[in-house]
């Protein structure tokens, strides 16, 4: 008894707007004696299909999601857009920029690492005091200097140092310098520190104070520096990569709302009115 009902329930759930809506035509008063014609003679010859109903869906991109896509992942808003190719060029820009940055950081961490530890080999601090009283261009009297570290201070290596260390000179041993970046940077760049090299010539009296053991030095703070500007410059490269593509995305999106690219859905009921039941099928097709 219920599977009964069920079916008529069901059958009701169907034939009603089938009615209603499937049929499209109607002998009323209001037909016309055309429609009315041509009902008949459908009725008598064949088939009589309803019109089908049509869902189109369009499904837009938002610029506003794409955007914000992009500005995390480079590409992504692309590739939501449905630009798949230039979603790839973008990740890649990404990708290798990042790899890029890290090998070069890496290659100035260890470039300094290396030119620090021949600095620690070769530049004396005892050897600049002494070195220093023999040459004018060098020595304590200068416009740069470096910190140095004794018996739990930290004083300034100027012509003032006699006053703060007495017979700084004996004791140079004991007195260690303060190894900071500016130091490193100093005891290369100016002539006031190149007596402190090992193989500096006490007797040169050039403008421009070079040994072969500085010059080195210099050369591998030079490739240094080289490599992490080249590391900040992919990182530049990365900002602008995340920015371009952020707009990039949005024009990805608006590009595909404009195309109106369209999936219809058309779903039509087929009647036919020589039958009990005149629901004879659903015919359903996809446009892409």
């Amino acid at each position: 008894m219920k599977s009964r009902l069920l079916t008529i329930s069901f059958i009701l759930v169907i034939a009603i707007p089938v009615l209603i809506f499937g049929q499209g035509f109607s002998l009323d008063n209001s037909t016309s004696s055309t429609q009315r014609s041509a009902l008949l003679a459908n009725l008598k010859y064949g088939q009589v299909e309803t019109e089908q109903d049509s869902f189109v869906f369009v499904y837009e991109k938002s610029p506003g999601r794409a955007f914000l896509l992009s500005v995390i992942i480079p590409g992504a808003g692309e590739f939501y857009a449905g630009a798949k190719w230039r979603a790839l060029i973008f990740a890649s820009i990404e990708v290798s920029s990042w790899v890029m940055r890290s090998q070069y950081e890496k290659k100035g961490d260890r470039i300094e690492r290396q030119y620090k530890r021949y600095a620690d080999e070769h530049w004396d601090l005892g050897r600049w005091f002494r070195s220093g009283l023999t040459n004018e261009s060098c020595g304590l009297e200068g416009s740069h200097s470096i910190w140095v570290y004794y018996d739990g201070q930290e004083y300034m290596a100027n012509d003032s140092l006699n006053e703060y260390i007495p017979g700084y000179l004996d004791l140079a041993s004991e007195i260690q310098s303060v190894k900071t970046h500016e130091f490193y940077e100093n005891i290369g760049k100016y002539d006031q520190f190149a007596c402190g090299w090992n193989d500096f010539d006490s007797t040169l009296t050039d403008t421009v104070l070079m040994s072969p053991f500085r010059d080195k030095y210099l050369t591998d703070r030079y490739e240094c520096n080289q490599a992490l500007k080249m590391a900040t410059n992919f990182v530049t490269a990365i900002m602008f990569n995340h920015l371009i593509s952020a707009f990039d995305a949005i024009i990805a999106a608006k590009g595909y709302s404009s195309e109106e690219k369209k999936y219809s859905w058309n779903l039509g009921l087929i009647t036919d009115y020589r039958y009990r039941n005149p629901l004879r099928g659903v015919r359903l097709s996809v446009a892409f």
